[in-house]
Formats: structure tokens, C-alpha cells, sequence
């Protein structure tokens, strides 16, 4: 009895010994590259009783072998026996990118001064990383902001192109006509516009003698008060010559620019204002305008 006792004994040792054997930890991946929202499962053979673990729930989480993808970065997925030995998947989570743009119209038009807006669509609609950037292919034509926000500037035609930061774009073809009379201001403000510096032979009097009266400027107040078609008019029909461009209306738009101490690159521009007491250079300016400067602007852009 003694002997069969200890034949039992050995039996028993023997089968577990024979089962920790068939427990031999290998799992089927030690790599695994996936976008934000993916899942993968991972085995671990024949192995039983294992335990799993991600050291950054943040990028991967599992769940019995089930990986489950959160964000951007890299995780490390560990199983683990009963006896201490384990095995490893290292897990590299991108962002799901976009890989299309729609724009709610791909050609329009509208008027000097006026602003409408433009939206942007994008697929796969779950895309885990959204930065669009907005440009216009020529802001004196019509300007664009961060928001999809079009303005009229000047008539024209010019390309209103969204893109993603890995450069997926959609375009837009924006045509701007001339304007009825304004009757209110924009209600978005937009973007940079740059002063043109059209040049023509600088004068060294006013004609009508309208800017030495004001300090040299054709509307003094044009930074601080909407401006009328028929005040605009009336000035600009009782001068004759151009003092420094094409236009008494570009004219105009730069000495908007020179309140603000804009650096002119043509030589009798920069040099006409640098003689203006009221003019202070400003290398820093960003061009950036008030909502009643860019209403302004787009008036005075059809003189």
C-alpha cells in the first residue's frame, strides 16, 4: 500500500510538472503598429492563466489579450504566469489622419466688402488629429481666416485653398465682384490685408490742397469711422493728379496701413510718409486691421 502510495505521488508530480511545461509563455506578436481606434488581439499560445498588462494605458489598454488603441506613442503589452515568466508586445499608436477634405462650395462669388463663409469636411469623420490651416492665393483679391471666413477686397478671382497638416487640401475658386453701396459693416472681421504700392511720379503739392489740411492725410478718421461711397466720392472726384499711386482709393488703403507704422518697400512711398510727423515706422507690424479698417478698405479698393 506504502508503494502504491508513493507511485500516486509520483504520478501526480509528474503531470504537474508535464502541465508547467505546456505552459511555456510565447505570444504570436512582439509588434504591433496601429492607428487611434484600432483594436488587435494578441495569443499567447497554449499558455493558460495568463495576465496582461500595458504600462501605458494612455496610448494602449488590454483586456485579456485584446489591445485596445487610444492614443498617439507607444506602449508595452506584458503577459504573465503564475511561475513569473512573461513575454512582451511593444505597441506603436498613430493618429488617424484625415485623407479628405470637402468644402461646402468649390466656386462662388461675392462683393468688395463683403464676407461669407466657406466649411470644411473631412474624412474619416473620427479622425483622431484635426488641424486645418486656411490660404488665399491672393489676400488684395479676397482674404480667408483661420475659420473659413472669405472677404471681399477687390475684384477679381482668387483660390481659397483648405489643408491639413499632412497636406490633404481642397480648394475653392473665389471670384469678387463690385459692390452695391455698404450699408453696414462686415460681421466678421478678416485676415491681413497688404497695402498695394503701385507707383506712379510722387507730387509735391495737393491739388485741391485737401491733405494739407489734415495733416497730410486724405480721411484722417478713415481708422475710426465707416466711411461713406458718397463722402469717398466727393473727395476723390475734387482732386486731380495721384500724389503717390495709381489711385487716390489705394492711396487711401496705404495711409490706413502708415497709421499703423507699415514699412513701405517702394522708395517715394516710404519716403512720402517718413516726411508725415504723424507717420512712426513699426518693422513689427503684422498687418493686422480693426473691423472698421477692413470695411473701410473694401470701399475704398473699388476707387
Amino acid at each position: 500500500m506504502k508503494r502504491f502510495t508513493l507511485f500516486l505521488i509520483g504520478c501526480l508530480t509528474a503531470c504537474l510538472l508535464l502541465a508547467g511545461c505546456s505552459e511555456k509563455l510565447k505570444l504570436d506578436q512582439t509588434q504591433l503598429e496601429l492607428t487611434v481606434g484600432d483594436s488587435a488581439e494578441l495569443s499567447a499560445g497554449k499558455a493558460t492563466r495568463v495576465s496582461w498588462e500595458s504600462n501605458n494605458d494612455a496610448v494602449a489598454t488590454v483586456n485579456g489579450g485584446m489591445v485596445n488603441a487610444k492614443s498617439a506613442g507607444e506602449a508595452v503589452i506584458t503577459a504573465s504566469l503564475e511561475n513569473g515568466e512573461t513575454a512582451t508586445c511593444r505597441v506603436k499608436v498613430s493618429d488617424k489622419l484625415i485623407t479628405e477634405i470637402t468644402l461646402s462650395a468649390t466656386g462662388t462669388r461675392i462683393e468688395v466688402g463683403k464676407t461669407i463663409q466657406l466649411e470644411a469636411t473631412y474624412r474619416p469623420a473620427d479622425a483622431s488629429h484635426v488641424a486645418l490651416s486656411w490660404e488665399s492665393s491672393d489676400p488684395q483679391i479676397a482674404t480667408v481666416n483661420e475659420e473659413g471666413f472669405v472677404t471681399g477686397v477687390f475684384e477679381g478671382v482668387t483660390t481659397i485653398t483648405c489643408k491639413s497638416d499632412n497636406d490633404v487640401e481642397a480648394s475653392c475658386t473665389v471670384t469678387v465682384g463690385s459692390a452695391s453701396q455698404p450699408t453696414m459693416a462686415p460681421t466678421q472681421p478678416s485676415t491681413v490685408i497688404r497695402p498695394t504700392e503701385t507707383t506712379a511720379t510722387p507730387k509735391s503739392t495737393d491739388p485741391a490742397g485737401s491733405r494739407s489740411s489734415s495733416g497730410g492725410m486724405l480721411f484722417p478718421d478713415s481708422s475710426t469711422r465707416y466711411l461713406s461711397t458718397d463722402e469717398i466720392a466727393a473727395k476723390i472726384y475734387s482732386m486731380s493728379g495721384t500724389p503717390l499711386s495709381s489711385s487716390f482709393g489705394q492711396d487711401a488703403v496705404n495711409e490706413i496701413y502708415a497709421r499703423h507704422g507699415f514699412v513701405f518697400r517702394t522708395a517715394s512711398i516710404r519716403s512720402y510718409y517718413e516726411a508725415q510727423s504723424w507717420y512712426h515706422p513699426d518693422p513689427g507690424y503684422d498687418g493686422s486691421l480693426s473691423a472698421i479698417e477692413q470695411y473701410n478698405i473694401g470701399l475704398l479698393s473699388q476707387y
